[in-house]
This record gives structure tokens, sequence and C-alpha cells, in this order.
């Protein structure tokens, strides 16, 4: 008799798992899977693991399938034959100083050369840099100065490396990371495009391993069965070797899905960014006026039917920054686009610069009507050492004024200011004031806010504030006994344990270098600094004194105004009844963002630091000779 009950959510759902679990013992029972596994080389890997790979593959229906799966001989044809033969990819990994060219140099290549799923051949060399290994790095790669300090430099190498490569489909891992850093030097030291076509291995992951939850190298591996490099990772050469061996593997899974040239291979790792959210309601901009926008690093503008700025903005890709504006993706977003309905207009400049971009940026955010000049740029704020006035001691401020004090930062992040602020109270005994703004009650505590400092002579106090300003700007070294005699003559009795305070000085001396603190204080800085402008052979030159930018000058990188820029310099820097900029706040905020940027080590050209007098015809010598040197680029040269 039929039964018209309607059938019950769970008995639906235990259906459901039972069909799921049928459809899984029959995969995993099916030759095509045994024969699958041990062709990829699973074999060693857990079963559960190996279904979760090889699922997605087997789930499909084939000419010889069996209950919508492919069969063994199916499998069989399709591996039998090399992977798209006639061409070679080069697997290349790089270890460089650090994430972004000019600034961080290449100290290793490699390539793996592979062929119809076999390695034919490699290259792996050491470059040296050209200037010091950071310590985080040394420890991350194992490449030592002492290992590089014999090797030929990138400009030697580089050539013949390109040539190895030359003809190659470009293969790596996050292949963005290795292939910016060559497209950069190539163009720069050896005025040569590379525009190879580009597989990733990171890209391919995603669409084949869909149950895979990370896709690091060495996670990446061991789910597929590879022997672990041991002490090899973060080797350029072992790292491409390992990811040879997951391309072949890749391959073979590819031509299992049926794309068996080289344009499917590159169509079908990009990513599916699934459905585009819809423009925000009320927008009036012409969607193709976003469309046309520049996929590069620079400024965007928003104007209304008036005219009138609305909005500006920065970023490394301004088309996709402008569309996430006025097509939001959350909440938040949405709210933002509802001030943006009166935008008829977007104006964009590309930027080489990272400074230029933000000194642009900057300029045009004060003047749009929705920041209306309230736009603040001191992040995480500043620390304040002053010997006298109002505000005598050690203080955390979230703005920079002149008043005579020492200023140090901006720091990214308030957190980041209260740990060294921390540290330095419980080293120095000095007034000092606990950051009000950050609301942490056990961060709060380590402050010790009624505890009585110790008497000291004027002189005493000037001397420990001259020895934390010598920590803070990189001239006095963690070995230097002097400090910690000074220190524990200073406390006396009511202080730390000697112990305690070798400790507290060796971790101010280790905040100081991980937020790159080391230099003189914001407001005793004199740069000039020369950048990139809006193309290659465009720069603009930033003149700072005291912090402050006191001229700007753009030019051909080629035709520098070198008798204007003398001039300029001996004005700036040597005559005595200069007046520069008022220190106006708009100045004030200005000189952050260089203040900042400085900091960051963000340089895409280079800088000449004069903390001593010198010749302008000696500072011209050495601006001209930077221009002329591709190696300058990311350097500072101090007189």
């Amino acid at each position: 008799m039929y039964d018209s009950r309607p059938m019950s959510s769970q008995k639906r759902e235990l259906m459901a798992q039972e069909t799921t679990r049928e459809k899984r013992v029959a995969i995993q029972e099916s030759a095509a899977f045994q024969y699958v596994r041990n062709a990829l080389n699973l074999k060693e890997i857990e079963d559960s693991a190996a279904f979760d790979i090889l699922a997605p593959l087997l789930d499909r229906c084939a000419a010889n399938g069996t209950n919508g799966l492919m069969s063994a001989e199916e499998a069989a044809r399709l591996l039998s034959c090399p992977y798209l033969p006639d061409t070679t990819f080069a697997v290349v990994d790089i270890e460089t100083t650090g994430g972004r060219p000019p600034q961080h140099r290449i100290t290793e290549l490699a390539a793996v050369k592979v062929r119809a799923g076999e390695v034919v051949d490699s290259r792996d060399v050491l470059v040296n840099p050209g200037r010091e290994i950071p310590w985080n790095v040394v420890r991350l790669t194992g490449i030592t100065d002492a290992m590089v300090a014999s090797k030929p430099g990138l400009m030697e190498e580089l050539p013949g490396f390109l040539e190895f490569i030359d003809g190659c489909v470009f293969v790596a891992h996050c292949a963005n990371f290795d292939l910016h850093f060559l497209q950069y030097y190539a163009q720069e030291f050896l005025e040569r495009d590379f525009s190879p076509r580009v597989l990733c291995t990171f890209e391919l992951a995603n669409q084949l391993l869909p149950g895979q939850k990370r896709f690091n190298l060495g996670e990446l591996s061991a789910s597929l069965g590879l022997p672990d490099s041991g002490e090899g990772r973060h080797r350029a050469l072992s790292d491409a070797e390992t990811t040879a061996q997951i391309f072949i593997r890749f391959t073979q899974m590819c031509r299992l899905m049926g794309l068996d040239s080289l344009e499917s291979l590159l169509e079908f790792q990009q990513q599916d960014e699934g459905v585009s959210p819809p423009m925000a309601e009320g927008i009036r901009l012409d969607p193709e006026k976003i469309e046309s926008l520049p996929r590069e690093r620079g400024v965007f503008r928003l104007y209304d039917k008036d005219d009138r700025l609305v909005f500006a903005g920065k970023a490394n890709d301004i088309q996709r920054a402008v569309r996430d504006m006025f097509y939001p993706k959350n909440r938040s977003a949405g709210r933002f686009a509802l001030r943006l309905k009166g935008v008829r207009r977007v104006e964009s400049t590309s930027l080489r610069s990272e400074l230029a971009m933000n000194v642009e940026a900057f300029r045009a955010l004060r003047k749009s009507s929705l920041v209306n000049g309230n736009h603040s740029v001191a992040g995480g704020g500043f620390l304040r050492l002053s010997t006298g006035g109002d505000r005598p001691g050690v203080s955390f401020v979230s703005r920079l004024t002149r008043d005579g004090a020492r200023y140090y930062g901006p720091f990214r992040k308030k957190a980041q200011l209260s740990d060294l602020l921390e540290a330095i109270s419980a080293a120095f005994p000095l007034p000092f004031e606990a950051p009000k703004v950050y609301r942490d009650a056990k961060k709060r505590s380590a402050f010790p806010r009624g505890k009585k400092r110790p008497r000291l002579e004027d002189a005493e106090y000037a001397e420990l504030f001259e020895t934390l300003r010598g920590i803070l700007e990189g001239r006095i070294r963690k070995e230097d006994e002097g400090v910690f005699s000074l220190l524990k003559k200073a406390w006396g009795v009511e202080g730390p344990s000697p112990g305690k305070l070798r400790r507290h000085i060796a971790r101010i001396h280790h905040l100081v270098k991980m937020y790159a603190l080391s230099g003189p204080s914001v407001e005793r800085r004199r740069r000039i600094i020369v950048e990139p402008g809006q193309t290659r052979e465009e720069r603009y030159c930033y003149f700072i004194k005291d912090g402050l930018l006191a001229h700007e000058v753009s030019f051909e990188r080629g035709e520098p105004p070198a008798r204007a820029l003398e001039e300029k310099i001996e004005e700036i820097f040597l005559d005595e009844s200069f007046e520069g900029p008022k220190a106006e706040p708009q100045d004030l905020d200005e000189a952050v963002v260089f203040a900042g940027w400085m900091r960051r080590e963000l340089m895409d050209g280079f800088m000449l630091n004069l903390e001593g007098r010198t010749s302008p015809a000696r500072v011209m010598e050495a601006l001209l000779g930077a221009l002329d040197d591709p190696q300058a680029a990311g350097t500072t040269i101090t007189f």
C-alpha cells in the first residue's frame, strides 16, 4: 500500500549518508582508484587522505566506466603517454633577503627543468646580495653573509640563469613572488623584459585538492607522500626539487581530467572567484569607467557631478580597490558604498613608488569631502622622550608635535608601542606615562604607577636619556657593559636584580630591532629621497630637513637638473638663514607619512642620509652616481 506521508528530514539525511558511504566504498574498491593511487605514488599515505585526493578525479563518467566512475583501463590509457612531451617546464625557486625588491635582494637562484614528466636538468647558484642578510632570514634559510661573501653579484649571475630557463614555462610555488623579483631585476639590471607563461603550484593545488586545508610547500609535499627535505627546507634547489615533484603529480592529475594542452592548463589554474557581488544600490557611476582603470599601484580620486572630490585612496591594484568599493562584499563595505552615491567620475594616477603613492594619497584624501581634513596618519602613535618642559620623561603620544622632545615612530600598532614602553620602564628609572588608550588590564598592570623612583641629579638624568636615545637609534650595542653599570647605579637598592636588569636591557634591544627603530628621531632627520615617479624614467626628489618636507622636484632620470639640485642642497642643509616649513598640523601629518615609510624600508629608489655637514658637490656626486647605477636602488648612502 502506498504511504503518502512525507519523508522526515532525519530519514532523508540518513539515506544521503548511506548513499555517500556506498559511493565512497565503490570508489575505494574500484580498480581505477588502486591504479591511479599507485601511478601517483600515493601508496604510503593513509587511505582517507588518498581518497580525498583521488575521489574528485575519479568521480566522473568515462567512456568505459561503470557506476559513473573512470575505469582502470581508461586511467591507464590516459597516464600511459607523457604529458605535453614537447613542453619544457622550469620549476623555479629563489631565496631573498626580504619580501620586495629593490631594497631586498636575491641570495640564491635555482631551477629544475621538467619534460615529459621527468626531471631533465637543474641549476643552482648562490648570489652575493651586496648587503647584510637579516638575522631572521639567516635563521629561516641558513644562508649567511659568509656563504655569499665571495660569490658573484646578481648582475653577473642573472643573465646565465635567465638563459637557462629561456623558452620554458615558468613554474613556482606562489609564483608571483619569484616572478616579481626576476622581472624587476631583469628590467632594472639588464634592461630586459621577462614575461614567460606562468604556472603556480599553489593555484593548481587549490583547484586539484579541494579537501586540503593548507597549501604551503611542506604541508603539500607531506599530503602527497613526498619525502621530507629536512635541512634543505627554504633552500632554493631543495624547494625547487620538491615543487617539481609536486608539479609532476599535478600534471598527471590534470591528464586524468582531460587537460591535454598547455592553454587548458593555464586556464584551469585560475581561481574561480564565484559569483561577483552586485553593484551597490543607488550607485550611478558607469561600470565601464571602473573596468577601464589600471591594474597597477597608485592613487584614485572619486568626483561628484559638480567635480568636487568625494574620496581619494591608494592601492596596489587600483581597479580592484575601486571595484570593491562599488561592489561591496560585506555589510561594512556596503555602508561605505552608500556614501558614494554621488560619484560620477573616477581619476587614477599610476605610481611606481610606495612613498609617492602614500604622499599623493594623503594630500588628496585631506581634500576629500568624506574625510574633510581629519585624516589621521600616526598609526599606533609615537614614543616621546623629553628632558624638560611640562611633560618630562618617556611617554606614549598619538601625534607628532614640535616641542623640543624626541619622537620615535610611528608605530603600526599601539600594542607595539606599549610593549616598548613597558620594557623601558622596567629598565630605566625615568618618569613615564603609561598609554591611556591601551585597554588591556594585564598590560596596564605592567606599569608600576605608584612605584617610587630613585632620586637622581639632573646630570644623571641627562645621561640616562642620552643612553636610552643611543639604544633606540642603534648607536649602543647590546653588549655594552657601560649601560648595565649606569642603570645599576641609577636604580640603587630599589632596582631589579642584576639578572632581571640584563634581561630588561636585552628586551629593549630586541624590540628596537624587531620594530626597525634604529636611526635618529623623526624631528632630527635630514634626508634626500629619490623615488620613481609615474614612469620608469621619471624621478621624484624629496628634501627632508628636521623631519619636515622642505622641497620637492621631479625630473627625468637621464636629465637631472644638476645645478638646481646642488643649489637646493646648499640652501636647505647648509644655509643657516633658510626658513623651512612652518610646522603646521598638515606639515606634521605629512612628516608622519615620510617617517612611517622610512621605518618600513619601502624604498623603490634610494636615499641620501645627511647626518653631518658635507659639501653640496659631494652630495651631488653621490646622487648622480646613484641615478646611473641600478644597484643603488633600495640603498641608503650616509654622509
